[in-house]
């Protein structure tokens, strides 16, 4: 029998006992160790408790950056014990959009939902992630957007699509390093950011749409999500259309992505920081459990490799995936 697709990196023998433990100890005895080396694990909080959580992360923010992530980190929610079985079925997606519901405090969800209200012009002089001040925050992003590009496979001048490509920094960084780069994005304010900041127009062009509306002329040589496949409001449509939007022989990229151990296969992610942006501006905040994201790759056509810088570099983790080969009838005796 074969075995199932894996998008797991290559571990060091470090993590890889750090993996096991995790996975073998009872809970308690892991929060145990947990505090003992000062990383007290997250506080459980029902939905009653959640927004005078998110009333003090409010005020953390306007003060500092990394306070207001710092306090993030210290607290979750419980994920509902009630979820279908099978992760493909309509029964299971309904099931995510009921807890998102629940989550964001919202009737329901559409692409107004992922709008992001900024100063346009402070935005052209500094923008994020400078403008969060954070050394911590900046250094993450220089460092994920260098390993992207180095781990693309590709050299210019290919033709990229960028699907959520927001404040424009990897568009334009792919365009100063030669690509010519379609950036997709919803947002009108961050296509008329990326506009602003361009200093390549002849290898930029900025679309203003979703990533499941947009129909390409003509396929590219690769398409890239940086931090916005989680975004994606039917995952599995858009991983069926990626195989006319990329040619035969291109690659798609995810970087930055939630795809890592969960407690169930895919949904609604129930961190502090995740809950934040939800309950806050009803952006849709979805994680993918490793084995799931590669069988939903895998049933798409697609095969898959990771490349991860290491642990506690969250965006510089990047899934390179081509289309898999098909099925070749064999005759007999395998041949």
């Amino acid at each position: 029998m074969p075995r199932p697709p894996s998008l797991s990196p290559a571990r060091s023998p470090a993590e890889r006992l750090r993996r096991w433990l995790a996975d073998t100890l009872p809970a308690p005895a892991v929060a145990r160790i947990r505090a003992l080396r000062g990383h007290s694990p997250p506080e459980l909080v029902t939905l009653e408790q959640l927004d005078a959580k998110l009333v003090r992360a409010a005020e953390l923010f306007s003060a500092s950056e990394d306070e207001a992530r710092r306090f993030l980190q210290g607290f979750k929610m419980a994920p509902p014990a009630d979820r279908p079985a099978d992760p493909f079925s309509h029964e299971y997606r309904e099931w995510v959009w009921a807890l998102y519901r629940e989550v964001s405090g919202r009737a329901g969800y559409s692409l107004a939902n992922e709008a992001s209200t900024f100063d346009l012009e402070a935005a052209v002089a500094t923008p994020y992630p400078y403008s969060t001040g954070s050394t911590t925050v900046v250094g993450e992003e220089l460092v994920a957007r260098g390993f992207i590009v180095s781990n693309l496979g590709l050299a210019p001048p290919a033709r990229i699509v960028e699907f959520g490509s927001g404040w424009g920094n990897l568009t334009l960084d792919l365009a100063a390093t030669g690509f010519h780069v379609t950036a997709v994005e919803v947002e009108e304010r961050f296509c008329a950011l990326t506009e602003r900041r361009n200093r390549h127009p002849d290898r930029v062009s900025v679309v203003h749409a979703g990533m499941l509306e947009f129909e390409p002329d003509e396929p590219f040589d690769a398409a890239v999500f940086y931090e916005s496949f989680h975004h994606c409001a039917d995952h599995l449509a858009m991983l069926a259309r990626l195989g006319r939007i990329v040619r035969p022989g291109g690659v798609v990229v995810w970087a930055g992505e939630p795809v890592a151990p969960m407690a169930y296969p895919w949904g609604l992610r129930l961190d502090g920081y995740s809950l934040w942006s939800t309950r806050t501006y009803g952006w849709l905040e979805l994680g993918f459990d490793e084995a799931y994201f590669a069988l939903a790759l895998a049933r798409a056509g697609w095969r898959a490799r990771r490349h991860a810088l290491g642990a506690g570099s969250r965006l510089a983790d990047v899934i390179v995936a081509v289309r898999a080969a098909p099925d070749v009838p064999r005759g007999p005796g395998g041949r």
